[in-house]
């Protein structure tokens, strides 16, 4: 879900996007610790809004790219960076020149943008100096399982769960339901998210042995059946939350007309992402 905790993503959000689907879980967020043991959530943090899009968070993405009157090209993949008579010129994979710039926003997981960097024909004391700065951000790993239901789970005082103790395999567990237009009636999603140090050990487990451990934890925690579940998936994100951040005043101003944005600049939430992309 998005905060507008911050006056820039307020205007964004409520002022220049439109406002149709934008949604208030309402339900609060409790904890749970390692003995299973489930808890009202912190009262303060509760009491904001936590705003969710009818179809889902894809929908402020797409509706900045049209507020924005942006051009969006995909399915293509940047393989290197040239930079002369302050130009940055773009190249594909295969090493096709696809596209110029004078001013470039780097908009991707730190780990790929010193790749990106690293093969780029940029100033060499520069380049040095960027892909050591990127280097340094470090990212947690989640693994990530889905269960879905053909009936209606039981209602809840809450509309997620996270781990306070940091000590359960388990770090985040959503009731997808409760988010207006995200599942038709009548029917039932959880979202289960694993925690840094299981989601690193068992990052090549094979999804239905996932689905299965997942799904037997989640039981075990809520207190209801949900390993037959209609249907599943798994998700492995490998720069899930950043964990070691850069200072954005160590990438930006390097290079004339170059700059870069994510939540490795300034934590690992989505206002914060965004919030550097204002920036």
């Amino acid at each position: 879900y998005l905060r507008d905790e911050t006056p820039e993503m307020h205007r964004l959000m409520k002022k220049l996007l439109p406002i149709e689907e934008l949604n208030d879980i309402a339900r609060p967020v409790w904890t749970f610790d390692a003995a299973n043991q489930i808890s009202a959530g912190d009262r303060q943090q509760n009491e904001a809004p936590k705003w969710s899009y009818s179809q889902g968070l894809g929908t402020f993405g797409k509706m900045m790219v049209k507020r924005g009157s942006l051009q969006v090209r995909g399915e293509v993949r940047i393989g290197k960076l040239a930079y002369a008579d302050g130009l940055y010129a773009l190249f594909d994979t295969d090493n096709n020149q696809v596209g110029n710039a004078d001013r470039l926003v780097i908009a991707i997981p730190a780990e790929q943008a010193a790749d990106l960097i690293a093969a780029s024909d940029l100033p060499a004391p520069e380049r040095l100096t960027l892909e050591t700065a990127l280097r340094a951000a470090s990212y947690r790993r989640c693994l990530s399982v889905t269960l879905g239901f053909d009936r209606v789970l039981t209602t809840r005082q809450y509309y997620a769960l996270i781990n306070s103790d940091k000590a359960h395999p388990l770090s985040w567990l959503a009731f997808e339901h409760d988010k207006p237009g995200h599942v038709p009636p009548g029917h039932s999603v959880l979202v289960a998210q694993m925690a840094g140090a299981y989601s690193l050990e068992h990052w090549e487990m094979p999804g239905p042995e996932l689905i299965a451990e997942v799904a037997a934890m989640v039981s075990e925690l809520i207190g209801e059946d949900v390993k037959s579940a209609t249907w599943s998936d798994t998700q492995r994100w490998r720069y899930s939350q950043p964990e070691t951040l850069v200072a954005a005043s160590n990438l930006n101003g390097v290079l004339k007309g170059l700059w870069f944005a994510g939540d490795y600049t300034l934590g690992g939430r989505v206002h914060l992402a965004v919030q550097s992309g204002i920036d």
